[in-house]
């Protein structure tokens, strides 16, 4: 029966493809975040800014209208407006 008796072990990655196995890592993870978190925060920000830009927008044009029809529009607005 052979026994052999060795004191190193066998190598595995050196240190560069341990760092580069690091970044890559690091790489990947900020990928998803972006694309998984911060993306959709900034495509609601954008929706956002677009709605209250239109929505000023029709207000500016609506500059025609007659005191009673702006009341009337005021009193109108909220619960059970559709019982009119």
């Amino acid at each position: 029966m052979a026994l052999q008796v060795s004191t190193s072990a066998p190598s595995g990655k050196s240190v560069g493809a341990a760092a580069i196995g690091v970044v890559a890592t690091l790489v990947v993870f900020v990928a998803v975040f972006i694309g998984f978190l911060i993306a959709p925060l900034l495509v609601l920000l954008l929706a956002f800014l677009g709605w209250s830009a239109t929505r000023s927008r029709g207000e500016r044009a609506g500059g025609g209208a007659s005191a009673a029809h702006v009341d009337d529009e005021a009193a109108a607005h909220g619960f059970g407006t559709g019982t009119r």
